[in-house]
Parts: C-alpha cells; sequence; structure tokens
C-alpha cells in the first residue's frame, strides 16, 4: 500500500505521465478526416484538444498540461509558426486557407524546464476558409508489459465554424483579441495584417494563450520557473525588469528575476530562492510588460494562482 500523502503520490504520477511523453511522441501518426460544406463566416480555424489515453479521449478529460504544442503555416518551402500554447485544449480562427501543420516540439518539467522532443511527430492538414479543423491527439501505451512505447493518434474533422462556436457559446468572428472558454483557448489572428509581424499592418496586441504552472496546479518543485506563452514574436529588448509579480499569501512578495523566450515566445520568471511549501501564490503579469515586433503591448495584466507542496 502506498502511504505517501495523496499530493504526494499526484506528483509522483504527474511527473510519471510527463516522463512517458518522449516515448509516445516518437510513435506513429493515424489520420481521419470529415468535410463538411462552409455556410457563413470569414477564414479557417483549427482546435486542438490533447487526451492521455483513449479513456480519456471518451470522457472527454484533456492533459497532461506542460506539453508545448505548436501550429505552423507553410509559406512556399518553408513552415512558419502562426500559434503555440501550453495548453492541452486550444482554438484559433481568422486563419487563411491553405496547409498547416501541428506538432509538439517539447514539454516542460516539474520546475517548468524546458525539455526537447528530438524525434516529434508532425501532422500536416488542410485549412479551409470557414471551416473549423478539429484536432484530437490521443497519447497511448502500446502495452504496459513493453518498456514504456507510444503512439500519436491524430484525428482531423473539419466542421462548420458555427457550429463550433455555437456549441461552445461563443460569438462568431470577429471574437475579442482572447477568450477563455471551459476548456478550449479561444484566439483570433488577423495573418493577413500579420504577413510580417514588424508591419505598420500589424496593430493586434499581444495575447498570453496559456501559462505554466496551470491555475490552481499543486507544484512540487521548489524553484518552479512561471511561464506566459504569447501568441506572436515580441521584442525581447522591451521587456520590463519588474512585469512579473509572483505574490504568496503568506511568504509576501517572491525575488526573481525575468527573460524573454524568444525561440518559445516566452516571457518566463525565475525565482532567486525556493518557494515556501504549502502557500498560494498569484503570478501576475503587466499589461505594458513587454511589446510585441510592431510596438503593441498586451494593454491588461494576466493573472493566475498555483499552490506550492507542503
Amino acid at each position: 500500500m502506498d502511504n505517501r500523502p495523496r499530493p504526494a503520490r499526484q506528483t509522483v504520477a504527474t511527473a510519471v505521465l510527463l516522463a512517458q511523453l518522449t516515448a509516445m511522441l516518437s510513435g506513429c501518426l493515424s489520420v481521419k478526416t470529415r468535410t463538411i460544406r462552409a455556410a457563413e463566416g470569414e477564414g479557417g480555424g483549427v482546435a486542438l484538444q490533447v487526451f492521455a489515453d483513449d479513456g480519456a479521449r471518451k470522457a472527454g478529460r484533456v492533459g497532461p498540461g506542460g506539453l508545448v504544442s505548436e501550429l505552423e503555416r507553410k509559406e512556399g518551402r518553408t513552415w512558419r509558426p502562426v500559434f503555440r500554447s501550453l495548453n492541452p485544449s486550444w482554438a484559433v480562427v481568422g486563419l487563411p486557407e491553405g496547409t498547416y501543420r501541428v506538432g509538439f516540439p517539447a514539454r516542460l518539467s516539474e520546475a517548468g524546464d524546458v525539455e526537447r522532443l528530438g524525434s516529434s511527430k508532425h501532422k500536416v492538414f488542410e485549412v479551409r476558409d470557414r471551416m473549423m479543423t478539429d484536432v484530437q491527439v490521443t497519447l497511448a501505451h502500446v502495452s504496459p508489459a513493453l518498456v514504456v512505447v507510444g503512439i500519436v493518434t491524430v484525428v482531423v474533422a473539419a466542421v462548420l465554424i458555427s457550429d463550433y462556436l455555437g456549441d461552445h457559446d461563443l460569438p462568431t468572428p470577429p471574437v475579442p483579441p482572447a477568450e477563455l472558454v471551459e476548456l478550449a483557448f479561444h484566439v483570433s489572428l488577423d495573418l493577413a495584417a500579420q504577413a510580417a509581424w514588424s508591419a505598420g499592418g500589424d496593430r493586434m496586441a499581444p495575447v498570453v494563450t496559456s501559462h505554466f504552472p496551470a491555475s490552481g496546479a499543486l507544484v512540487a518543485a521548489r524553484q518552479p520557473k512561471v511561464i506566459f506563452c504569447f501568441s506572436e514574436p515580441l521584442a525581447g529588448r522591451t521587456l520590463e525588469p519588474e512585469s512579473v509579480v509572483v505574490l504568496g499569501e503568506r511568504s509576501g512578495v517572491i525575488a526573481g528575476t525575468v527573460h524573454y523566450d524568444g525561440a518559445n515566445w516566452w516571457v518566463v520568471w525565475t525565482p532567486r530562492e525556493d518557494l515556501p511549501g504549502g502557500d498560494r501564490f498569484h503570478a501576475t503579469l503587466s499589461g505594458d510588460a513587454i511589446e510585441d515586433l510592431a510596438g503593441n503591448e498586451p494593454g491588461k495584466p494576466t493573472s493566475f494562482s498555483f499552490r506550492t507542496a507542503p
């Protein structure tokens, strides 16, 4: 019988699941597509959900978090990133028609350290005008009797954007820059205006698409990083040194350093020392923390809370 406290058992289970992702993501990809004629709206969309296994998929239980997902658009012979997230569920609309792919280049450890997945697989699919492409990713063990081996099953189905938005009780495009709805992060991207992110036509504010740790997470690591993932590349030189504040309900403001990770479009806060255990922390990114390449600021703060294990 496992006599460890429940939070400790949960933390270990999460760490084991994350540790298996590298093997899982080196497997095969199977795809099923379904196309429905569009009737209204402008631009296409992509909605992604990640499930730990078939049981989680059937139950509609997304996760695990901490897996870096990336949506890229094919332009000529190159692939250009257009969206990144740490959430196991997100949605993007306002995409021009074309060839896209989704991949998982990295994952985060319990402490928020980046662990690259060198053999990360990509799934290529088409985005059509006024159509929502649903991407379901299932991480599943092949056999519990063998050394951990995994496969990634990606199911792609296109549905009417209007139907998708109606199911999630969302307004039809155009939508506000960001809407957080239950399981899906919803953001509108005007890629026509962002053909070059530094161009004068880019007047959209950069949007926080996700963060680490997850809201309400119980963190076992003693010096966890706090990460804010953005919707586009940023001008790192504009990052304000006091742009991230981490406040403990019992321990007060925690000293830390902040930097911009240009490879991932992240603003990262690192504590100078261990976070006290058994406390609840509130992390806040200021609305003027940083600018995008065209000089736009987020405009409003982003906050979330997490707990540290005793």
